[in-house]
């Protein structure tokens, strides 16, 4: 995640899961898996703002879209991740944050290690990964993935999980939905996974690993 993003049709997705999983009882925590804004014209996605007819958004949630607006308007220096976290917090005052900028190398294991303790089981039953570039294999360093192995570590201490994944070029994308929910189900024990594919802009599937323990049988993710 970028402070460049915000406002943008990506978070306007990610905000409606937010929404919906917090609906049905979770606690969720938030690691931005933050990193520095850049010179790319990433998070660009912003003319859904004027989509009309069969493509208007606002049916999806029109509290969502309404309060989403003004993030979409700002000008790119503008753009703060503690207005999109004042957004999420609208519909849930428990949602908590690690808001700390990643870096790579050796270092990250400090952040992530940082993100561990902050985003514990007893603030959060569901932990939220948001890296630009999304889940990249068991192990790593780039500040922009994440990695099986983090993602572990939460669900060893029977936290669920949803992380962003960007869809590439090489393949289609119902086949690289099913590669990633394939490689979840082996490295997460006993996971129910659930993947939101969003097509608008930017390619992207948000990957929801279930534990057991939330999984009544009325509860429809």
């Amino acid at each position: 995640m970028k402070a460049q993003y915000v406002g943008d049709i990506g978070d306007f997705g990610k905000v409606l899961i937010l929404k919906h999983l917090t609906g049905l009882g979770f606690k969720v925590g938030v690691n931005w898996v933050l990193t520095k804004n850049d010179k790319r014209a990433d998070g660009k996605h912003r003319d859904y703002m004027d989509y009309r007819g069969r493509d208007c958004l606002c049916c999806c949630d029109e509290k969502v879209f309404e309060r989403i607006l003004p993030l979409a308007k700002k000008e790119r220096a503008d753009r703060k991740i503690e207005d999109l976290e004042g957004l999420i917090r609208g519909f849930s005052e428990s949602v908590v944050f690690y808001s700390k900028r990643y870096v790579g190398g050796e270092a990250r294991r400090t952040c992530e290690d940082e993100a561990f303790t902050e985003l514990s089981p007893e603030l959060a039953d569901m932990v939220f990964f948001d890296p630009d570039n999304g889940v990249d294999g068991e192990e790593g360093t780039s500040s922009k993935h994440v990695y099986l192995s983090d993602l572990k570590r939460y669900w060893n201490r029977k936290q669920s999980i949803l992380t962003y994944h960007h869809l590439g070029r090489d393949g289609a994308h119902s086949q690289q939905i099913e590669k990633i929910k394939s490689e979840f189900q082996k490295a997460l024990s006993g996971a129910q996974v659930y993947p939101y594919h969003l097509r608008r802009g930017t390619a992207r599937v948000y990957i929801l690993c279930v534990q057991k323990k939330h999984q009544p049988s009325t509860m429809t993710y």
